[in-house]
């Protein structure tokens, strides 16, 4: 599992992140390139997410797996299907009214069975102040269980999302809430 905690960059189509990769002995557990997507103030899909759901989307293409999304909120369910039009093939949606304001340890919980439960073979945070807390909390808890190799931090050139299509379907999924 590798968990990409991405920093923003003034260069249009760059990415800057630090890269965390957790090795496990059966790498086909572990799938789906999952973005951890965080909403506007109005509730529209933050345009970060959707450029980097253009990195997710060529990754999927070139491993043969899955462009991911994962909501936590309240009210979500019409927000996520936007995302398939963007590229998204599947949004995970952790959606209830006990988490429509942010709290770390409730969105942490979350986040830690999103990954022990559906094991994404990558995980992208945006560094947001919400982001980037959450990031260093599951870090912490997935060294306890697995092994670590390293952080790298890593600068590169990414796709621009794709053009929607408002036609593109994808699966969309209702997870219970820990």
């Amino acid at each position: 599992m590798r968990i990409v905690l991405c920093t923003s960059s003034n260069i249009k189509g760059t990415i800057n992140y630090r890269e965390y990769l957790f090795p496990d002995g059966n790498p086909e557990e572990w799938r789906g390139i999952t973005i951890f997507g965080e909403l506007l103030p109005d509730g529209t899909p933050d345009p970060a997410a959707l450029d980097l759901l253009g990195k997710a989307r060529k990754t999927a293409d070139e491993t043969d797996d899955k462009a991911q999304l994962l909501l936590i909120g309240d009210g979500l369910v019409e927000t996520a299907r936007a995302y398939f039009a963007n590229g998204a093939d599947r949004v995970f949606v952790y959606d209830d009214p006990a988490l429509k304001e942010y709290d770390d340890e409730q969105y942490a919980a979350v986040l830690w069975h999103f990954v022990d439960n559906y094991k994404p073979a990558a995980l992208y945070i945006i560094q947001t102040p919400c982001g980037e807390s959450l990031s260093y909390d599951i870090i912490k808890q997935v060294k306890t269980v697995m092994p670590f190799d390293g952080e790298t931090t890593i600068t590169e050139k990414f796709p621009a999302a794709a053009a929607p299509d408002p036609s593109r379907r994808g699966e969309l999924v209702i997870c219970e809430i820990p």
